[in-house]
């Protein structure tokens, strides 16, 4: 290898850490999230107490912003460890299962479950909230539903369709 291609190698691996700011970033947001999921739980904890009201809707999106928090901080460590720095010998191998990011692949995964989930909670609130105001269900409810049930879907095809492809590499055929 020539002196100018490692020199070029060596820039372009230094660009990596560019990814770093991605990773903050990401931290950033979970702070926030966070942030925001303590303040559901206040107004949750101040409307049981003193106003009486329902407090389903508040705690729901309180767990779905810890959630999300909590997505996030994998994305930053994800970023940082998986794509800038390198762990030292043996620490790996001390990591919890879900702390081991396998690649984008599993990023983008793990981002598509949480969005579902936040489907989720965003028609538990529409459900809560029709409910609460005495209001008739429309139609036009059910395409939050069918979205989550074909994004889960294709989530689903997309695991398969992995595994199915692992399995005949390592298969030989």
């Amino acid at each position: 290898m020539t002196s100018g291609t490692r020199t070029l190698l060596s820039f372009l691996l230094g660009l990596r850490a560019i990814m770093l700011i991605g990773s903050a970033g990401a931290i950033v947001g979970a702070l926030l999230m966070f942030l925001q999921g303590a303040r559901y739980l206040y107004h949750a904890w101040h409307d049981f107490f003193f106003s009486a009201a329902q407090v389903v809707v508040p705690v729901l999106e309180a767990v779905d912003a810890f959630l999300f928090g909590i997505v996030l901080v994998i994305f930053a460590y994800g970023i940082a460890i998986g794509f800038v720095f390198t762990l030292p010998e043996g620490y790996g191998e001390r990591l919890p299962n879900w702390m081991k990011i396998g690649g984008v692949g599993q990023l983008k995964a793990t981002l598509a479950e949480v969005v579902i989930v936040v489907l989720i909670v965003i028609f538990a609130r529409v459900v809560v909230g029709t409910v609460d105001s005495g209001k008739l269900f429309d139609w036009p409810m059910l395409v939050l539903p069918a979205s989550i049930f074909l994004i889960a879907a294709a989530l689903r095809m997309l695991e398969l369709g992995g595994k199915g492809a692992a399995n005949s590499e390592e298969g030989g055929h």
